[in-house]
């Protein structure tokens, strides 16, 4: 009986590990937001995050980092 429930678990974590893959990310092709194009970003670019002076993202709390893409 534990060996049919154990079974069954892993199979269904396998199948959802495979759906996770095959979901579409969010749209990244659109990198013109402050988040992307301030002197100071959010390393993971939150939303309406970015600065032109340092500081912290108001959304997660990181520290931002000077953008280095900025020219």
């Amino acid at each position: 009986m534990k060996s049919t429930i154990f079974k069954t678990t892993v199979i269904a974590l396998f199948i959802f590990g495979l759906s996770s893959c095959s979901t579409p990310k969010k749209e990244e092709s659109d990198k013109t937001g402050k988040e992307y194009t301030s002197t100071y970003v959010c390393p993971m670019h939150c939303e309406g995050s970015g600065s032109e002076e340092a500081g912290q993202c108001p959304v997660c709390g990181m520290d931002y980092v000077k953008n280095e893409d900025k020219k």
